[in-house]
C-alpha cells in the first residue's frame, strides 16, 4: 500500500505497521459483522457512507475522501490541521490495465500504535469490498459510455431523462435538451477516412465539454448525432448554451479546416412530456435548421 501521513506544513512517507506480528484489535466476531456490513452493498456511496460510520465510532476519523476515475465521493467533515492519510488501491481485471483509486482518511488527532493497527485491520476490511464495488463501477461504466468520445451513451441518456424527468413533474421544475447534427461530416468520412472523421467527433466532445456546466450532461447517440441535457434551464438559456458551442466550433482549427459546423434544435421540458415526445419535439427543430441553410439554431 502506497501511504503517507500530511499535516497542513509537510508530508512524511510512513507506513501502517504492526508493533507485533501476530496481534490483533478486532475480535473474530467485530470482524465478521464489519465484513458483512462491507459485502451487502456495490453501491459505492452506501459502502463509503457505512465504512464511515465504523470508522467514526473506532477511531478519531472526521471524514473521509474517495478519489478514483472520474469522481470524487466524500463523507463526514474534514476539520482545519486535520492529519490526512492517503491510501492508494488498484482494482480491475488482472490481466487488463490495472485502475487506480486513493483513499484520505482525516484524523483529529495523531493515531497511536494501537489505532494504527485498528486502521489497518479495518482498511484491509473495506478494501476488500471497495474493489468489488469499484469494478462493478467500471463496468457498469463501459455500458453507458461511448467508447470514441468518452460521453455517455444513448442507453445512459434513457436513464437520465427518465430520472430527471421524475425530479422535474415532482418539483415543478424544467430544463432544456439540445440536439446536434454535424454539418458537412460525411465529406470528412469521404475525403479523408473514417480515422480523420473520429477526429472531428472526438473535438466536438471536447467542445461540450468545455461549453457545459458540471450539472449538464452530453451524449453521443452514435454517428455524428449528440445530445445535452442543460440542468435548471430555460428557452434563452438554452439558446444561450447553443450559441456558446456554435461559436467554440466556429473557432476551433479542425473545423474550420474542413468546413464543419453543428446544426442545433433545441426545447424545454414541459409537464406533460415523456422522453419521447421531448425528444422529438427538439429533433423536429433540429431538421427545421437543417433544412434552413445548417450551422442554425432553431427552438420549439
Amino acid at each position: 500500500m502506497d501511504i503517507s501521513l500530511m499535516t497542513q506544513e509537510s508530508q512524511v512517507s510512513n507506513p501502517i505497521y504492526n508493533t507485533e506480528a501476530d496481534m490483533t484489535v478486532l475480535t473474530m466476531a467485530e470482524s465478521a459483522n464489519v465484513m458483512r456490513t462491507m459485502l451487502a452493498s456495490i453501491d459505492l456511496e452506501e459502502l463509503i457512507n457505512d465504512y464511515f460510520e465504523i470508522l467514526s465510532d473506532k477511531l478519531p476519523c472526521t471524514s473521509l475522501k474517495l478519489s478514483f476515475a472520474d469522481k470524487t465521493l466524500r463523507t463526514g467533515k474534514s476539520k482545519s490541521r486535520s492529519r490526512i492519510m492517503k491510501i492508494s488501491i488498484y482494482y480491475g481485471h488482472p490481466f487488463g490495465t490495472p485502475q487506480h483509486a486513493q483513499l484520505a482518511y482525516s484524523f483529529a488527532k495523531v493515531l497511536s500504535p494501537v489505532q494504527r493497527k485498528l486502521l489497518s485491520e479495518l482498511h484491509g476490511i473495506f478494501a476488500m469490498g471497495l474493489r468489488h464495488a469499484l469494478e462493478y463501477y467500471r463496468i457498469s461504466q463501459l455500458a453507458t459510455k461511448d467508447i470514441l468520445t468518452g460521453l455517455c451513451n444513448r442507453t445512459s441518456f434513457t436513464e437520465n431523462m427518465s430520472k430527471l424527468i421524475s425530479i422535474s413533474k415532482r418539483n415543478h421544475e424544467s430544463f432544456g435538451l439540445l440536439v446536434f447534427d454535424l454539418d458537412n461530416f460525411k465529406s470528412v468520412n469521404d475525403r479523408f477516412g473514417h480515422q480523420e472523421g473520429d477526429q472531428v467527433l472526438i473535438a466536438f466532445a471536447d467542445v461540450l465539454r468545455e461549453s457545459l456546466r458540471d450539472s449538464d450532461h452530453a451524449f453521443r447517440f452514435g454517428g455524428d448525432e449528440f445530445c445535452c441535457i442543460l440542468i435548471d434551464s430555460n428557452a434563452k438559456a438554452n439558446e444561450m448554451v447553443a450559441r456558446r458551442i456554435s461559436n467554440a466550433i466556429a473557432k476551433h482549427p479542425l473545423f474550420k479546416e474542413h468546413g464543419v459546423s453543428s446544426s442545433i434544435g433545441a426545447t424545454s421540458f414541459v409537464e406533460t412530456d415523456t422522453i419521447d415526445s421531448i425528444f422529438e419535439r427538439a429533433d423536429v427543430a433540429l431538421y427545421q435548421a437543417k433544412e434552413a441553410g445548417k450551422n442554425l439554431f432553431k427552438a420549439a
